[in-house]
């Protein structure tokens, strides 16, 4: 998914030249792949879980697949090896169907971010139906690899949504080949991408002060658009009337228009429309257009509001390709819900889990999986092989491909994932990929073949894909006799009535103190705090929490973060982390207070309790020094400010000073030097007996702290020679750093152990987004906590996003961090970076409590129960009271 700053990038993301238009309604063959891919030998499965997608999962099942097509899928004693067969041993393994991305900009949105990567969108007029994103496809993207690595094998790659109609979508198959057409996807039609809503108005309206600028000129486009063609098509037939009944009076034939010939082949059915769109509004009046021009709409993409209108879709038979819990980042999305892919389902529509993201095509399955115990939670009953048709048989279904893929079926293609851990789960690692019966991943080795970008050391390093996973913790680790599964009982994910009393007993819990699990204690909590961590007699007065079957841990803390800052990333009047107009050429903002900006009535902050986040680094962006932050909880408390001086170097600070990094260091320095100046000659400063100095007297009194090493400062570093200047800044003016963003972190591990330096990062940001990031890789946080780092662990994303912080820290187990240094990493270690008073169970420490049914990392878990300073708080939002109002619709 794209993020807020390139929200004008994804309203702003193509398939084989298509020949002249047909003298009748005959579909064109779709165009062959200049490049067949041959499987080797046959190769079955044996012993593993089966989970075929088109229907329950097979245990002790079998599945053999020769020449690039399934030959037997069954139980285990059922299936007969083929001759020459590989016999792969899948005991305690899991096999599905390749898993398919229904919406990507891999190859036409490459990285490394850059210019000459970035082919997403022409974003030159509102209707620009005659250009395909496979004339832009770039296959040496290293966001491909990442994705095979993911499971994936097959993706529907789109223009972006910066037009009304954006062009031509590319059908690929995940193979690693030299060009476009070696990769598509044989035999799958092309589709259209068109858009709806804010995008187009915001691109034309508002920044080239041109049509459309309004939804009723969106509208008017799309219209105007197929009328045309219509007589385009018109034209033709009329042509060729003549030409057959008076060939000497037709003239020459009428002159090709591709923009109006795509259109033409949409209204004849041969192109599949894929419409971005988020309200439910604007998907009725897309059907009334759709209608009126005589096509039909294949599936809405993003569809946030899909559930207000499920049923006109499952009529239309319109599809819904949507994500599982992204929300909020513009005002179109803010009515977003986690069970929208569910409540589609369950009307009798096509749902798909797509990911519109570099980074989320790799975990699909997990997605699918959140969105599926989401759903239970809400007492809709979604079935395992539904989820996993969520990513597979209906995102084929999606690219008209339903028949040769997307199931494990006899005949269909070999495309086929070895998993360890459930797929479902956030644990789940890829072990073995297959697509047409070819191996393009393998846990041990990784991707079979590196991208052109990243071949030699970049091979060596990040970009192989083979670490291996931490172990998880069993239900006897966690003193828990079975899995909490709300699709077969609902209480064990209710959440708790609140209490009233004023202290609290956790009973026979299994307690994470915030460095290791403690069973069948008994927590108590008064005053705020947490009172005791033992067995024993429970105090009298108290609200009483039976505590078996459940764990207790401290409140996840996210380390850096705009929460209460921004409520919609999109929308300005609500954003206070910047400054903007001439104020934003104001480079150093240090007396800035994100306290002073803070909203604590924000609308997010119930959304991240939701996650089990208890509280946020809320700090403010932009400039070279951007301010300081807050240490905020998420009912919206400001517990301690300031609590940190924030510093920009890398990209971030040569934006802010409109210069090199060598500009960018001698800045920081004038201004550490004047301010250390300015702390030693106050005196002089006020009777003007000092030269002038790099920064006002306010921005040189808040860094005070900062030089006497009370005040951390977290410096954004990415890369390896930033994060090392930010060393050297640190120990020549006694500054106490927290590296944030740290992509690079894990080349100088050593040195920042050494110098006890922390690092925020996002586990799952593993791609070289740019030239800062080169060397990103998924067991960063694994490789820096071997070495002795202390390592955060944020989302480092818009605020609606906070919630799924548990998820970032699971992803970091999957990639070997051991689990106990995970939950560490967004609790305990984050308060003793910033020196709060909390992160852990202990006497004395502020009762910030929850309450999981389960492993708080697993995406099956939720939090039940949770306490801020001792007081219960309610674990509801603004989206679940959508939830209940739509979950039945007016008849």
């Amino acid at each position: 998914m794209r993020t807020p700053l390139l929200l004008l990038a994804l309203a702003t993301a193509c398939a084989t030249v298509p020949e002249a238009p047909p003298p009748s309604e005959t579909p064109a063959p779709a165009p062959a792949p200049s490049r067949v891919w041959k499987q080797p030998s046959a190769v079955v499965v044996r012993h593993a879980t089966v989970m075929p997608a088109s229907g329950p999962a097979i245990e002790d099942g079998a599945v053999a697949f020769v020449d690039g097509k399934l030959a037997a899928v069954g139980r285990n004693a059922d299936v007969a090896s083929p001759p020459g067969a590989e016999e792969v041993d899948g005991t305690g393994l899991y096999v599905t169907p390749g898993i398919i991305d229904a919406h990507s900009h891999l190859g036409v949105y490459a990285t490394p971010s850059s210019f000459s990567n970035d082919d997403g969108n022409e974003a030159t007029a509102p209707v620009t139906a005659e250009v395909s994103a496979e004339h832009a496809f770039w296959p040496q993207d290293p966001g491909l690899r990442r994705a095979a690595a993911g499971g994936i094998t097959s993706l529907l790659v789109l223009p972006g949504s910066a037009n009304l109609i954006g062009g031509r979508g590319y059908p690929a198959k995940l193979h690693f080949g030299r060009s476009a057409a070696e990769m598509r996807f044989p035999g799958a039609k092309d589709v259209l991408k068109m858009a709806c809503g804010e995008n187009p108005r915001r691109v034309y309206g508002e920044a080239k002060k041109m049509a459309p600028a309004t939804r009723m000129g969106n509208v008017a486009g799309y219209r105007q658009a197929f009328a045309q063609a219509r007589e385009y098509m018109n034209k033709w037939e009329d042509w060729r009337t003549k030409k057959e009944k008076k060939p000497d009076e037709a003239g020459p034939e009428p002159l090709r228009d591709l923009k109006l010939e795509t259109l033409a082949e949409v209204m004849r059915g041969n192109i599949l429309v894929q419409n971005h769109c988020y309200r439910a509004d604007e998907m009725a009046v897309m059907l009334q257009v759709a209608d009126e021009a005589g096509y039909q709409i294949r599936a809405f993409h993003h569809a946030l509001e899909a559930y207000k209108l499920r049923d006109r879709l499952a009529e239309k038979n319109v599809g819904v390709a949507t994500w599982a819990d992204w929300w909020g980042f513009k005002l179109e999305a803010w009515d977003g819900i986690p069970e929208n892919a569910a409540l589609v389902s369950q009307a009798g529509g096509k749902a798909v889990i797509h990911s519109d993201s570099e980074y989320g095509i790799q975990r699909l399955n997990q997605e699918a999986g959140k969105a599926m115990w989401r759903a239970r939670e809400s007492g809709i009953p979604v079935a395992e092989e539904e989820a996993l048709r969520w990513v597979t048989l209906n995102a084929a279904w999606m690219m008209g491909v339903e028949g040769v893929t997307g199931s494990l079926e006899p005949g269909k293609m070999a495309d086929v994932v070895l998993w360890k851990g459930h797929p479902l789960s956030v644990y789940a690692r890829a072990q073995r990929v297959w697509s047409d019966g070819v191996v393009t991943y393998d846990a041990a080795t990784g991707a079979v073949e590196p991208s052109d970008f990243e071949v030699g050391d970049s091979v060596a390093n990040a970009a192989r894909l083979v670490a291996s996973a931490a172990p998880t913790p069993s239900l006897e680790d966690l003193g828990l006799d079975s899995r909490c599964d709300a699709g077969k009982d609902r209480a064990c994910a209710t959440p708790l009535p609140l209490a009233k009393e004023a202290c609290t007993v956790f009973q026979g819990v299994t307690a994470f103190t915030g460095t290791a699990w403690v069973k069948g204690a008994t927590v108590v909590v008064a005053d705020g705090k947490v009172r005791g961590l033992q067995a024993g007699a429970v105090p009298g007065g108290c609200a009483v929490v039976e505590g078996k079957g459940r764990l207790l841990t401290p409140g996840l803390i996210d380390p850096l973060t705009e929460l209460g800052l921004v409520e919609v990333s999109a929308e300005e009047t609500t954003q206070d982390d910047v400054l903007r107009g001439d104020a934003a050429k104001q480079d150093v903002r240090a007396a800035l207070q994100a306290v002073d900006s803070l909203n604590s009535a924000s609308a997010v902050f119930p959304v991240a309790r939701l996650g089990g986040v208890t509280g946020a680094v809320s700090a403010p962006k932009g400039g070279l020094v951007s301010g300081q932050s807050a240490f905020v909880t998420t009912d919206g408390t400001v517990r301690q400010t300031p609590l940190a001086m924030h510093l920009n170097l890398g990209r971030a600070g040569r934006e802010a000073v409109s210069g090199s990094r060598a500009l960018v260091l001698e800045r920081v320095r004038e201004l550490l030097f004047d301010a250390r100046e300015y702390g030693r000659r106050k005196a002089d400063f006020e009777q003007r007996r000092m030269r002038d100095v790099a920064a006002s007297r306010l921005d040189l009194e808040a860094l005070q702290p900062v030089l006497a090493g009370r005040l951390p400062v977290v410096v954004k570093a990415d890369r390896v020679s930033d994060i090392r200047a930010a060393l050297a800044l640190s120990k020549e003016y006694g500054l106490k750093p927290i590296i944030a963003g740290g992509s690079e972190a894990w080349m100088v591990a050593g040195e920042l152990a050494a110098a006890k330096v922390s690092v925020i990062l996002q586990p799952t940001q593993n791609l070289p987004a740019d030239f800062d990031r080169l060397s990103s890789r998924l067991d960063s946080a694994a490789l820096l906590r071997a070495a002795g780092v202390k390592v955060l662990i944020s989302v480092l994303g818009e605020p609606p996003m906070v919630r799924t912080l548990a998820q970032e820290a699971g992803n970091a187990v999957a990639w070997g961090l051991p689990h106990t240094d995970a939950l560490r990493a967004v609790t305990q270690d984050v308060a003793e970076a910033f020196g709060l008073d909390g992160g852990r169970i202990a006497p004395g420490a502020p009762a910030d409590l929850v309450l999981w049914n389960g492993d708080p990392l697993e995406s099956s878990s939720r939090p039940v129960g949770m306490w801020l300073a001792g007081k219960q708080v309610p674990l509801t939002s603004r989206q679940q009271a959508l939830f209940d109002k739509y979950k039945a619709l007016a008849k």
